[in-house]
């Protein structure tokens, strides 16, 4: 059976996510985990503070970590996947597993990634929210039309035919989720982030996330990856620039889920991580497919 693997980014975390896997991925969870970031994520896991699992720079490696032991349980049960993607930091899962990257080194640039956006985000006053609509070309002319009458609203994100996500200042974000019809949305639902990702606000973040890729190896995947960046496949020649230039540009999520659907025509598609963010996506652009969502070791079973 064709399937694609979809890993989700930052906003999925859960309180004890993976606590399940520490018996079946101790060496990946805590001793590489450990080895590559010099902290320990079974403290995190055990913890029961929800704003700690919410900044970046713990959240990023977490959700990593957690995706890609479900993933080589999933492949493990259901063979190779005909492709992977990732929403925004899931992109560094789907490469780990196609091995483009070793887990370790992709710890270290997520962790390296983790902290800059952190860094960047940081007193900028700014957040995102996703977008509900039923007309996206003509939300995303009212938001040009806001933007030259100095509203600053920026697109970070394409999830599906329906929804986008924005970013921008909290006084506009504020705005527009009390006036929704400026937008032609029907509901602005604002997301905790801690601040607008995907946006020229988090560019600084770049020339520390490049200057870690140049130090890393990475060789050619045995999986088709189709990145955030052009919604296109990747190879290793490209990789670095698409990561980089994922970093404040849209994620193209909605062309990912079509250029697969035309180009591989994949019979079932697996969210594999916490939560079910990117099943949602995929009902709402192609809902005539198989959907099944992978987030924990009993969903496997079934």
């Amino acid at each position: 059976m064709k399937w694609v693997g979809m890993f989700p980014g930052q906003g999925s975390q859960e309180l004890g996510m993976g606590n399940e896997l520490l018996n079946t991925h101790k060496d990946l969870l805590i001793d590489t985990f450990k080895d590559a970031l010099g902290w320990s994520l079974d403290e995190v896991i055990n913890s029961t503070d929800t704003e700690e699992i919410k900044k970046t720079n713990i959240a990023q490696p977490y959700i990593f970590a957690v995706s890609y032991c479900y993933g080589l349980e999933a492949i493990k049960k259901m063979g190779e996947p005909s492709a992977l993607i990732g929403h925004s930091l899931g992109e560094y899962t789907a490469l780990a597993l196609s091995g483009y990257f070793t887990y370790s080194d992709a710890l270290r640039i997520i962790a390296v990634r983790g902290e800059e956006m952190q860094k960047a985000v940081e007193g900028s006053n700014t957040g995102m929210a996703a977008v509900l609509t039923s007309d996206i070309e003509k939300t995303l002319q009212e938001i040009n039309n806001l933007n030259s009458q100095g509203v600053d609203i920026w697109i970070s994100n394409f999830n599906d035919k329906s929804q986008i996500v924005v970013s921008g200042n909290n006084e506009d974000l504020e705005y527009i989720k009390l006036n929704p019809k400026s937008i032609n949305s029907k509901r602005i639902v604002p997301l905790e982030v801690a601040g607008a990702f995907h946006s020229k606000v988090v560019s600084p973040a770049k020339e520390a996330v490049e200057k870690t890729l140049n130090e890393i190896k990475v060789n050619e995947g045995s999986i088709p990856v189709y990145m955030n960046f052009n919604a296109k496949k990747t190879d290793a020649e490209t990789i670095k620039d698409s990561l980089i230039n994922q970093i404040d540009s849209s994620v193209m999520f909605y062309d990912q889920i079509l250029n697969i659907e035309n180009e591989v025509k994949p019979e079932l598609w697996c969210h594999i991580g916490p939560g079910n963010v990117t099943a949602g996506m995929v009902r709402k652009s192609i809902s005539s497919k198989e959907i099944r969502t992978i987030n924990s070791l009993e969903s496997l079973a079934n």
